[in-house]
C-alpha cells in the first residue's frame, strides 16, 4: 500500500488530519475498519462512535469530511483539535443531526466524559503554555494607562486607530499589529495628551463642537433634576480665561414648530448655572409670525457669543431645558407618549470657543499628579525634572526603567527647557515616554541564550503586567512593581493577597465593563436600529440603558465573588425608572440605577431576560429565533453552530391578501429543506423559547405583526419539551458546567491575550472542576487562570521573518525622538 498522507476536515470546520489517494481508498478503508474494530473491543466507550457516528463519518461516505474509521487509538492525542470539536458538537447536541436516531443523553455524556479524561491525561504528559508574542496596548488599555499615570480621561477612539478583534475580543496580541500608521497616530496622541495634562498658559483660541444625542424628551443623567433633554460634555479647557458658548439655532420661520409655548434653556459649568434664556411662546411666536426671518435671526442671535469664565482642566459643561408638563401642548393626542403628545424644542449642537484673554493655569488633577515638585530657582530645575521623569518612567515602562531610558529623556528635557522653560521640557520628555515602544508594547523576557520554544517562568515584572492588564486593563501600580522588583510577587501567599487587593480595587470594574461586554457581544446592540414605524413608542435612548443594566448586573456578581451561575438565575437586576417602564415594571423612580428584585417575573431572571441580550440577537423589525438560538449556543453554552451554507434560501415573506404567518410558521417551511433541517433542528427551539420577548426586549403574549398569540413551544433535539424562557434556563442548568466552561474559556482568552487552543481545554476543564467545589464562584475561576502554566510561563520565541519585521516596525517609534 502506498504511503498515506491523509487530511480529515472535522464537520467542515477546517481541522487538518489525513487524506488518502482515491485508488487506495477501498483497501485502506478495510484496514482502517479493522483497526477501529480492535480499538472498539479494547475500550467499550469508543463503541459510541461505531454505534452512532460511523455510518455517516466513514471512509466511503466522508460526511462532514470526517472518517472515524480511519483513526486509531494512538492518533487521538496527536489531533486534540479534532476531538475537542467532537466534544463541543456532542455537548451542544448538534450531532447526530436533528431528526435522526440519536443516543440517549446519558450515553452521550458518558462518551464525552471518557474522551475528556483521555485528552486530559494525554495533555498532562507534556507542559503546554502557548505563544503570545509582542503585545500592543489596545485603545482601552492605552486610555486606562493614561488615566492611571496622569489622572486624565481621554477619548482614545478619537486619537488611535480601531483595534482588530479575534473571537469578539480586542486584546489579542496577534491582531494588534504594529504599523507605520499606528506609530504616527501614537506620536500625535502623545502630543495631544501631554498638552492637556500639563496645559499651556498662553494657548491660541480654538473651538470644539458637540452634537446632542439621546432622547431630548427625557431627563439626561448627570444634568440637574427638573430638566429634560440637552447634552452634558466633559470639555478640556487649556487655560484659565474667558470662553464663548454658541448654541445651535432653535428657531425657524418656514415651519414654526416647537414654538407654541415658552421653553427655558439653561447652561451650567460643573453644575453652576451661568446662562438662562426663555425662548418660544408669546412674544417670540408673534414676532416670527409677523416679521419672519429677521425675528428668527434675532432669537437665534441670543444663543450665540455667550461668554463665561473657566479655569484650566476638564470641566462638565451642560446645556438643557427646564422641564415643563407635556400636557401644555395643544397638539392632537394620538398616543400616550411624549413624542406625540408634546411640542418641545430639541437641542442640536453646541460649540465652545476659547480661551480669550488667558490668565494662567490653575491646579488641575493632572498638573497636581505631574508636578510633585516645582523648582524655586533654575538651579533646582534639572533635579526636579529628573524626579518627575523617574516616577513616570517607572510606572509607564512597567518597572523596566533603565539609566539609558532616563538619560535619553533627560536630554530631551534639557534641549526643550533651555529654549521654552521648565514645564515645556517636562512636557516634551513625557511625550517621548508615551510614544516609546516600552510604553506602547508588552514584551515578555526570557533568559539570555534560551532555545527557541523553550519554556520559562515569567519574571516577576512580567507577572505584574499580566495581572494588571487582566484584572484592570491597565498598567501595574507601585505596590505591584515594588513587590516584583524584590522578587516577592510570585510567592503564592503574596500573589493571592495581591489578587484579592486588585479585585477589590475600583479598577477591577474592567472585568464587567470590558471583558463581559465583549464576551456577550453587546456591541451588536448598536447595529440594531429598531424600525421607527413599528416602534414609535420606543424610548430612543434605550440602548445605553440596556447596556448599563447588564454591566451593573455582571459587575455585582463578579466583584462580589458570587457564583457565576447567578448570571443565569439571579432574580435581581439593576434598573432606573426609564428602563423599568420599558420592562413594564412599576415602582422604580428616578434616573439612578438601583438593585431591584424581579419578584414573580421569573421570565426576567438572569441574562436570558435582559433586554440587551434579546436586542443583540434580533433584527430591526422583528425577532429572530435563528439569531437568538445561535446566540444561546455560542455565548451561553459555548457550542457555536456552524456557519450557514452559501446561497441559503431566505424565509418565505408574508404577502398582502394572504394569511399572515408567524415567524415560527415561516421557519417550519424553511426547515422542510433537508439542507436546512439539520442545523435549524437544534438552533430554532432555543430561539422559540425566547419568542415572548419582542426585538427590543419587551415581554409580549401577542405577536402584533400577525395579531396572534406568541407560540413558544418547541422540542430540543433529544425530545425534551420547552414552553418558554423558564424551561430553557432550566435545561441549560441541567449541565451547569457547560455554561461555566464557556465563561472560563472566554476569560482565559481575555487574560492571556491569545486564542484558545485545543491543548488549553484540559486546563479549562480543570478550573471548572475546581470551582465547582465552591459553587463556581467567580474568584475561584480567576485564581485558577492566574495559577496556570499558561499564565505563569512564557515560551522563548522562534526566529522568523514575521517576528523580525514586527520588531523592526516597533523600533521605528524610538527614532522619532
Amino acid at each position: 500500500m502506498k504511503k498515506l498522507l491523509f487530511l480529515v476536515l472535522l464537520m467542515g470546520n477546517g481541522v487538518l488530519a489525513q487524506s488518502l489517494p482515491t485508488e487506495d481508498s477501498s483497501k485502506f478503508a478495510k484496514h482502517a475498519a479493522a483497526s477501529f474494530s480492535e480499538f472498539s473491543q479494547a475500550n467499550e466507550r469508543f463503541d459510541f462512535l461505531a454505534e452512532n457516528c460511523i455510518d455517516c463519518h466513514n471512509a466511503e461516505d466522508w460526511a462532514g469530511s470526517l472518517a472515524f474509521d480511519l483513526m486509531t487509538p494512538a492518533q487521538i492525542p496527536d489531533h486534540p483539535e479534532i476531538w475537542e470539536k467532537v466534544i463541543s458538537k456532542l455537548q451542544g447536541r448538534m450531532m447526530p443531526p436533528a431528526g435522526q436516531a440519536r443516543p440517549d443523553n446519558a450515553k452521550t455524556d458518558e462518551f464525552i466524559t471518557w474522551m475528556e479524561a483521555y485528552l486530559d491525561h494525554a495533555a498532562s504528559l507534556e507542559q503546554h503554555v502557548g505563544r503570545i508574542g509582542l503585545h500592543r496596548l489596545n485603545r482601552k488599555e492605552y486610555a486606562n494607562a493614561v488615566r492611571d499615570l496622569f489622572d486624565l480621561e481621554i477619548n482614545a477612539e478619537s486619537l488611535l486607530p480601531t483595534d482588530a478583534s479575534v473571537e469578539g475580543f480586542d486584546n489579542v496580541a496577534a491582531a494588534l499589529r504594529a504599523s507605520p500608521s499606528f506609530i504616527e497616530q501614537s506620536l500625535s496622541a502623545a502630543r495631544v495628551i501631554m498638552s492637556q495634562a500639563i496645559g499651556n498658559p498662553s494657548p491660541r483660541p480654538g473651538g470644539s463642537t458637540y452634537a446632542a444625542k439621546g432622547d431630548q424628551y427625557k431627563h439626561i443623567a448627570g444634568l440637574p433634576l427638573g430638566t429634560r433633554g440637552g447634552l452634558l460634555v466633559e470639555h478640556y479647557f487649556p487655560a484659565d480665561g474667558q470662553y464663548v458658548l454658541n448654541i445651535g439655532n432653535l428657531a425657524a420661520a418656514l415651519w414654526v414648530t416647537s414654538q407654541e409655548f415658552t421653553h427655558t434653556l439653561i447652561a451650567t459649568l460643573d453644575g453652576v448655572k451661568f446662562f438662562e434664556l426663555d425662548i418660544g411662546g408669546g412674544k417670540d411666536l408673534k414676532a416670527i409670525d409677523q416679521i419672519g426671518d429677521p425675528a428668527v435671526d434675532a432669537i437665534n442671535k441670543q444663543l450665540k457669543n455667550i461668554k463665561f469664565y473657566a479655569k484650566a482642566g476638564p470641566h462638565k459643561l451642560a446645556v438643557t431645558f427646564i422641564h415643563r408638563s407635556f400636557a401644555e401642548s395643544e397638539k392632537t393626542l394620538h398616543s400616550m407618549t411624549p413624542q406625540d403628545g408634546a411640542s418641545v424644542i430639541r437641542l442640536g449642537s453646541i460649540e465652545v470657543q476659547g480661551p480669550f484673554e488667558p490668565n494662567g493655569l490653575s491646579q488641575t488633577p493632572s498638573r497636581k499628579k505631574i508636578f510633585t515638585c516645582y523648582p524655586e530657582s533654575s538651579v533646582d530645575e534639572l533635579d526636579c525634572a529628573n524626579n518627575i521623569l523617574a516616577k513616570f518612567v517607572s510606572l509607564g515602562y512597567r518597572g523596566y526603567d533603565t539609566s539609558d531610558d532616563l538619560e535619553r529623556l533627560e536630554k530631551l528635557y534639557i534641549e526643550h527647557a533651555a529654549n521654552e522653560g521648565f514645564e515645556s521640557g517636562v512636557r516634551h520628555a513625557l511625550t517621548a515616554m508615551l510614544a516609546s515602544p516600552k510604553f506602547l508594547y508588552r514584551s515578555e523576557s526570557v533568559p539570555e541564550g534560551s532555545e527557541p520554544g523553550s519554556i520559562h517562568s515569567l519574571s516577576d515584572l512580567d507577572l505584574a503586567s499580566r495581572l494588571s492588564f487582566f484584572l484592570w486593563s491597565s498598567i501595574p501600580d507601585n505596590e505591584l512593581l515594588d513587590l516584583a522588583r524584590r522578587g516577592e510577587l510570585s510567592k503564592p501567599a503574596i500573589l493571592d493577597a495581591q489578587v484579592d487587593r486588585m479585585l477589590g480595587d475600583p479598577r477591577a470594574v474592567s472585568l464587567s465593563d470590558n471583558f463581559a461586554y465583549q464576551w456577550l457581544n453587546l456591541a451588536a446592540i448598536d447595529e440594531v436600529d429598531p424600525d421607527p414605524d413599528l416602534f414609535r413608542d420606543l424610548d430612543s435612548g434605550i440602548r445605553d440603558l440596556l447596556k448599563t443594566e447588564v454591566r451593573l448586573f455582571v459587575r455585582d456578581i463578579f466583584l462580589n465573588d458570587r457564583s457565576v451561575l447567578d448570571l443565569l438565575t439571579s432574580h435581581e437586576t439593576w434598573l432606573n425608572e426609564r428602563l423599568a417602564l420599558h420592562y413594564d415594571i412599576q415602582g422604580v423612580k428616578g434616573d439612578k440605577f438601583r438593585l431591584v428584585s424581579l419578584a414573580d417575573l421569573n421570565y426576567r431572571y438572569g441574562l436570558l431576560g435582559k433586554g440587551a441580550v434579546l436586542m443583540a440577537s434580533s433584527y430591526p423589525d422583528r425577532t429572530s429565533p435563528v439569531l437568538r438560538g445561535a446566540y444561546v449556543l455560542e455565548y451561553i453554552m459555548g457550542t457555536p453552530p456552524p456557519n450557514p451554507p452559501p446561497n441559503v434560501e431566505a424565509l418565505v415573506d408574508n404577502t398582502p391578501g394572504t394569511k399572515q404567518m408567524t415567524i415560527k410558521e415561516r421557519l417550519e417551511l424553511h426547515r422542510n429543506s433537508p439542507t436546512c433541517a439539520g442545523c435549524h433542528g437544534f438552533i430554532d427551539p432555543l430561539g422559540f423559547a425566547l419568542e415572548n420577548f419582542d426585538s427590543v426586549g419587551r415581554y409580549r403574549t401577542i405577536d402584533r405583526s400577525v395579531g396572534r398569540p406568541v407560540d413558544t413551544s418547541a422540542h430540543l433535539p433529544d425530545g425534551k419539551p420547552l414552553s418558554g424562557v423558564v424551561e430553557l434556563r432550566e435545561a441549560i442548568l441541567e449541565r451547569p458546567d457547560l455554561f461555566v466552561e464557556n465563561l472560563t474559556q472566554s476569560l482565559l482568552l481575555y487574560a492571556l491575550g491569545r486564542e484558545i487552543e485545543a491543548q488549553d481545554m484540559p486546563l479549562v476543564r480543570h478550573i471548572v472542576a475546581d470551582s465547582a467545589q465552591s459553587n463556581y464562584d467567580f474568584y475561584s475561576i480567576v485564581r485558577g487562570i492566574i495559577s496556570s502554566d499558561q499564565f505563569r510561563y512564557v515560551v522563548a520565541p522562534q526566529r522568523n521573518a514575521a517576528t523580525d519585521q514586527q520588531k523592526t516596525t516597533v523600533a521605528l517609534a524610538a527614532d522619532n525622538f
